[in-house]
């Protein structure tokens, strides 16, 4: 059996809509629509989705049961949570600006923490822009707040989120990362988690899930 393409080191047993020929196990989970923009119709894909809800649910149900904090979202909530969720892969993804592929979850969280450290002082009526430790972080901080303007310029005031229902999304973005980071404590190979969950709910535009050449 000839060698997965992508690692040289494992057997190639998957068939990759992708790339358009046969990959280990270990690099379809690793790099699938983080690397390959999987087409939605990959059975792969399905039931990684499938798993992936699960286990989140399980994770977020154990966060809540330790987190004294409320972390339910309104509607309005889940709306901007969506727009935060959204920003963060087309950072990584490089969608309309430079990508950063190998994007961490550390960096997430840490970029999270600036943009509800900007959100909580504008709130207070204060024109000030905190500062990030690396102008990565300042990156993926920077789209999310442009990507929850674009949201306030562009949806009708009685159905935009209220800067209150933004604070508690981008606290919830916190928190699961939080969740994923401890859970893959110790486990380099897992340090990517929210990453890799987080991607692979979100399609790829259809022009670029034509098979790559190798």
């Amino acid at each position: 059996m000839p060698a997965c393409p992508r690692c040289n080191k494992r057997p190639a047993k998957r068939f990759c809509p992708a790339l358009s020929t046969k990959i280990c196990a270990v690099c379809c989970a690793r790099e699938r629509m983080i690397e390959l923009a999987c087409p939605e119709t990959c059975s792969y894909l399905i039931e990684a989705r499938s798993s992936a809800s699960q286990r989140e649910r399980l994770l977020l149900q154990k966060e809540a049961a330790t987190n004294a904090r409320d972390l339910s979202l309104t509607e309005r909530g889940l709306l901007a949570l969506n727009i935060i969720e959204q920003a963060i892969v087309n950072t990584q993804r490089g969608v309309e600006g430079t990508a950063l592929r190998d994007l961490t979850d550390e960096e997430i969280f840490a970029a999270v923490e600036n943009a509800i450290k900007n959100a909580e002082t504008e709130q207070s009526g204060l024109i000030y822009e905190h500062g990030a430790a690396s102008p990565r972080i300042a990156e993926v901080s920077r789209r999310i707040r442009e990507a929850l303007d674009r949201m306030t310029a562009e949806i009708p005031a009685e159905a935009r989120p209220r800067r209150s229902d933004t604070l508690k999304a981008l606290t919830f973005t916190r928190e699961a990362v939080k969740a994923h980071t401890r859970r893959a404590a110790g486990d380099a190979n897992a340090s990517r988690s929210y990453v890799r969950y987080v991607t692979l709910f979100s399609p790829w535009p259809q022009e670029a899930t034509r098979p790559l050449i190798l």
